[in-house]
């Protein structure tokens, strides 16, 4: 490959091949050995490519977000009778369930991130503000439609609610909740969406 550039292909098998490997070990103990013999591309054209194991990361963190980001459907596709109670319990489940399927994952990622800031301020900005991004723009979308207050600030709704709802999963599963206490999603995701609505919808 004279121009540097892996393949589509090339990028998704090194992408996936990370994931998989991230999921069982910290992110500092991988090797570009590990890597190349997991995915079958070479060493040579996958530093050629991202240049550096930071970029990697980087790479696959927006990748992840990308495939969250297509699991939540688009606002205008709300049915008549729902109400945005409806919508906003449907999301808080999928963004839940999406975060519970890459915990290994996320869960190795921030035990790298507490030794290394470099690594937890690039998770931060990949991960956390870009995630919530997504939940800003759902906010406004109905902001801008009407049927949240006009003095709501959408940015820090969206923040606060999406920390605490990831929160409660991380900590029941990495640090043991599970086997303490089993975690009540319908009941998690309905109380949180009660509480953020009442702050910022219209009456």
């Amino acid at each position: 490959m004279g121009s540097g550039v892996l393949t589509p292909e090339q990028q998704r098998l090194v992408l996936e091949t990370a994931m998989q490997l991230m999921s069982s070990h910290s992110p500092s103990e991988i090797t570009l050995e590990q890597l190349t013999h997991a995915c079958g591309v070479t060493a040579f054209d996958i530093v050629r490519h991202y240049h550096s194991k930071e970029n990697i990361l980087a790479a696959l963190l927006e990748r992840e977000l990308e495939l969250i980001a297509g699991a939540v459907a688009s606002p205008e596709l709300r049915f008549p009778s729902e109400t945005l109670q409806d919508e906003l319990q449907v999301l808080a489940k999928i963004m839940l369930q999406e975060y519970r399927n890459r915990v290994p994952f996320l869960g190795n990622l921030l035990g790298e991130a507490m030794r290394n800031p470099e690594i937890g301020a690039l998770f931060y900005r990949k991960f956390i503000l870009q995630g919530r991004l997504l939940f800003t723009e759902f906010l406004n979308v109905r902001k801008r439609r009407g049927e949240l207050r006009d003095d709501v600030d959408v940015e820090a709704a969206a923040a606060l609610f999406l920390a605490a709802l990831t929160g409660i999963l991380l900590i029941v599963e990495l640090f043991g909740g599970k086997q303490v206490e089993p975690l009540d999603e319908e009941r998690v995701v309905r109380e949180m969406s009660d509480i953020l609505l009442r702050g910022i919808v219209n009456s």
